[in-house]
């Protein structure tokens, strides 16, 4: 592989859609795909950065948000509660994830593929404040889209959950500047329900 097969895996994102929004009805044709799920949530990851109490290294931030969905490009997006219905489905899935990220690295420069290893195992073990700062402002990526998804029409049963479960793991993963966004989020619901009202 070459760097150019490189670009053309991670172009490949762009026509991944999200499962979970098909899973709760959304179109394949209107569905967000994961290329636009990383590039918002990469630039959630660099707002949560900035507003940490801790120092925070942020190009390995930036690094580990950009690529921490990139063996999607090759296996799909698995929806979660797949993976919660059967442990040895997630012990399978996060199989194949590590063999398509070494594929995908593969066709880097020496220096730039040991990097990158580097910054995606450190992701996956979610020790570090960049770790957790990039699976805090994952959910809240999602939180954000289902508000949207909400405001456009859908019903908002369907995509409440994401953003209780944004509130939720960004409590455990103890990233509590953003309490203002989930706020945000809900003040929007707020409005959006008495738009909606005759």
């Amino acid at each position: 592989m070459t760097v150019y097969q490189f670009l053309t895996t991670c172009d490949n994102l762009k026509r991944v859609p999200r499962t979970g929004w098909l899973l709760r009805g959304i179109p394949p044709s209107a569905a967000e795909n994961v290329a636009a799920h990383s590039h918002t949530m990469t630039i959630l990851s660099y707002i949560l950065a900035k507003q940490a109490n801790e120092e925070v290294d942020l190009t390995r931030l930036l690094l580990m948000a950009l690529i921490h969905d990139l063996p999607e490009a090759v296996i799909g997006d698995i929806p979660i509660s797949a993976q919660r219905a059967d442990p040895s489905f997630r012990e399978a899935k996060e199989k194949a994830e590590d063999i398509a990220m070494e594929t995908i690295l593969n066709s880097l420069p020496e220096k730039i593929r040991l990097q990158l290893q580097k910054i995606w195992k450190e992701y996956l073990r979610g020790e570090t404040l960049e770790a957790r700062l990039v699976e805090g402002a994952d959910r809240l990526a999602t939180a954000v889209h289902a508000v949207e998804l909400i405001k456009s029409g859908y019903p908002s049963n369907r995509f409440i959950p994401f953003i209780d479960h944004a509130e939720a793991t960004l409590t455990e993963l103890q990233i509590t500047d953003v309490a203002d966004l989930i706020g945000t989020l809900r003040q929007e619901l707020a409005s959006t329900s008495e738009a909606s009202k005759p």
